[in-house]
């Protein structure tokens, strides 16, 4: 990756509406400062294509000066791999999933703690309180800083100490945006259009295919948050008159409250088909089929296999 023209710096996140675009955006001004203005972007391992940042990572974000309020949330493919000069994994299990994905690429894959010297993975923050995510952000940016002069070394070749000195960045706060700058910023935030009930239905399936093709990779506990965030939405959304889509959800949300630890290939399936289901109406029918797991779900789950 030596005498690289033009370097493309792809971070690589979950969903790519968290942390992957407010790394993203915290990296571009890191490069700027040392007058290496790279072309840096992000992409998801598990597609929300076309979505907006998380609105708490655009308000962390807006704390540090920084907008990303016109960020679009896109999928990882092959041709953004054959581009990218480094992806730049925000965890070691998104790193995991590129090198399985991408073993091609394995030479471009990086993790941002590694880099930095440490094992620390900045966990997602999806459904966390807003001060979670400004607590994160700060984490990541103090990551990046210790990272820099590896990622420019790995795209320069050069050699680590000497471009550590040559780098030689003061790292400073931004100044605090002011409050009332803030409130607002957050208030036309919150004014954005919700995801139709087919929409936040896929995504949600794409999530579930994901974790059962990459078992014990992708985070269960963040999926199940965003399944049950997707279902809320759904369950506000009735097809027709006297649809149980309440009801059959709340069943769903029993199953998930059950499901601790991330589930066995048939419990995948079964979510996955009942979530399916919730594309028509539902009827008593359903409804009765979906209770009938929840004692079964109670069980081993070496029982369904």
């Amino acid at each position: 990756m030596t005498n690289v023209p033009h370097p493309f710096i792809l971070i690589v996140g979950a969903a790519d509406t968290g942390r992957a675009p407010m790394t993203a955006a915290l990296l571009m001004r890191l490069l700027a400062r040392t007058e290496r203005p790279w072309r840096v972007e992000s992409a998801g391992v598990v597609g929300h294509d076309g979505e907006s940042a998380e609105s708490e990572a655009r308000y962390a974000m807006a704390a540090r000066n920084l907008d990303i309020g016109g960020h679009r949330a896109r999928s990882l493919d092959a041709a953004l791999v054959a581009e990218a000069t480094v992806l730049l994994a925000v965890e070691r299990g998104i790193a995991r999933v590129l090198r399985e994905r991408y073993p091609q690429a394995l030479a471009q894959v990086a993790v941002l703690g590694e880099l930095a010297g440490t094992q620390r993975d900045i966990p997602d923050p999806f459904r966390m309180q807003t001060g979670a995510w400004m607590t994160y952000a700060q984490e990541i940016e103090a990551l990046l800083n210790a990272a820099l002069p590896t990622l420019i070394a790995m795209v320069e070749g050069k050699d680590d100490e000497s471009t550590s000195e040559a780098v030689q960045l003061v790292v400073t706060e931004e100044p605090a945006r002011p409050l009332s700058k803030l409130v607002g910023d957050m208030f036309a935030s919150a004014i954005r259009p919700l995801p139709d009930r087919n929409e936040a239905l896929t995504r949600s399936v794409r999530v579930l295919t994901a974790l059962a093709d990459f078992p014990g990779v992708l985070d269960w506990p963040a999926a199940r948050r965003q399944i049950e965030a997707d279902l809320s939405f759904v369950a506000t959304a009735p097809l027709v008159e006297g649809d149980l889509v309440q009801a059959y959800i709340a069943v769903l949300n029993a199953l998930l409250a059950l499901t601790i630890q991330a589930p066995a290939a048939a419990r995948y399936g079964q979510l996955q088909a009942a979530i399916e289901r919730l594309q028509q109406p539902i009827d008593q029918l359903a409804l009765a089929e979906l209770s009938a797991l929840v004692p079964v779900w109670a069980t081993s789950e070496s029982d369904l296999e």
